[in-house]
Order: C-alpha cells, then sequence, then structure tokens
C-alpha cells in the first residue's frame, strides 16, 4: 500500500507542477462533501459472498490551477457488511488523496462548467464493527483498516458561481470505479467496487 501511495503522490505532484509552470490563475479553498462505495466485497467457494457498501461524508481542502485539482480529505462512513451467514454494521473513516483534470467553459460572467476525470487514493483508516472491534475477513482473522484502502478512478461535471471576481462557490458530482483491495486480493472473486461523490466548496482565486 505504500508503494502504491508513494508512486500516486509522484503522479499528482509531476502533474500539478506541470499545470502551475505554465501560469495559470490558482485558487484554493475548502469544503464538504458526501461520498459512497456501493459495490464490493469478495465471493469464495468456501464463505459465499459477502459485500461490502457503505457511505458517509467528511471535509476536504483543495488547490486549483485552472485545469486540475488537487485535493485532500476526511471522511466517515458507515455500511452494513453482510455475508451469507453474518452481517456486520461497520463504521469507518478514510484519507482522500485526489487529483482531477478538468476543462473549464463560460457561460456568462458569473458561471463556468467543466467536465472532470480523475484518481483518487483512499487510505482507510478505521473499519470496526459495532462493537468497537476491527472487522473478521472470512478466515476469521482481524482485516486491517488499511486492508480496504484502494485506487479510484472518476468521471463527472461541476459548476463553479463566482460571487465575486475572487470568490467563487464549487458544487461537482463524480462516478467513480476502483481496483481490488487487499481485502478482496485474496478471494476467488472480487466484487467491483463503485460509487458517487458529491462535493460542494468555496473558493479563492489568487
Amino acid at each position: 500500500m505504500a508503494k502504491r501511495l508513494f508512486l500516486f503522490l509522484v503522479f499528482a505532484i509531476a502533474a500539478a507542477g506541470g499545470v502551475f509552470a505554465r501560469g495559470f490563475s490558482i485558487s484554493a479553498g475548502a469544503g464538504e462533501y458526501f461520498t459512497s462505495d456501493f459495490g464490493g466485497g469478495i465471493e469464495s467457494s468456501a464463505s459465499g459472498k459477502t459485500e461490502t457498501p457503505y457511505a458517509g461524508g467528511g471535509g476536504f481542502i483543495f488547490l486549483d490551477a485552472a485545469y486540475a485539482e488537487f485535493s485532500l480529505g476526511i471522511f466517515g462512513a458507515g455500511g452494513t457488511f453482510e455475508g451469507q451467514s453474518n452481517k456486520s454494521s461497520m463504521t469507518l473513516m478514510g484519507l482522500d488523496i485526489g487529483l482531477l483534470g478538468k476543462y473549464p467553459f463560460s457561460v456568462n460572467d458569473r458561471i463556468s462548467l467543466f467536465p472532470l476525470l480523475g484518481i483518487t487514493y483512499r487510505a482507510m483508516l478505521s473499519a470496526k464493527d459495532a462493537d468497537k472491534n476491527q472487522y473478521k475477513n472470512s478466515g476469521g482473522g482481524d482485516a486491517g483498516a488499511g486492508d480496504f484502502s484502494a485506487l479510484w478512478f472518476k468521471l463527472g461535471g461541476g459548476l463553479d458561481f463566482f460571487v465575486t471576481d475572487k470568490i467563487y462557490i464549487r458544487c461537482t458530482e463524480s462516478y467513480g470505479m476502483r481496483l481490488a483491495n487487499g481485502f478482496e486480493k485474496n478471494a476467488d472473486k472480487s466484487l467491483p467496487g463503485h460509487g458517487f461523490e458529491m462535493r460542494f466548496s468555496v473558493g479563492y482565486r489568487f
């Protein structure tokens, strides 16, 4: 996991640096977001199917350079991890490190729209059941929170509404799919993880 996170950060910094070098306007801001994973889980001949959906929300900060946005967010979520013979109410906490590419175009003096395409590395920090115990995997052992970390690929769009020449409100919505996480890779079959994300933020253009 550490290696994948390091490579992602190198890519994000290099891409953002390339954009900044072109002299585009820079802005920064903060906001709230709702996130979800409607799929995910494992399927094996021994234990059957175990599904791991969740939904929740949190806050984030971002740095924007017209055609790219780098963000860092933290969230809490809840869900029901359900297998053939057991069901666990889960609480999760995670850290999102994201890089979005976008192409803005103006509708009028105050509104601009943009399609977006991006990647997010979601590092899970905690995954516990209703009794505050670490989630057990199909073999009865602890599944560490990091086993639910994964790389996401996202597609969506957004809107910027400029309150003044410097201050704007940003709303985005995206649909994402992720790679199999560590918990799923050891199973006979992994169930695809996917979900929607909505963000609302306020930014300031320097």
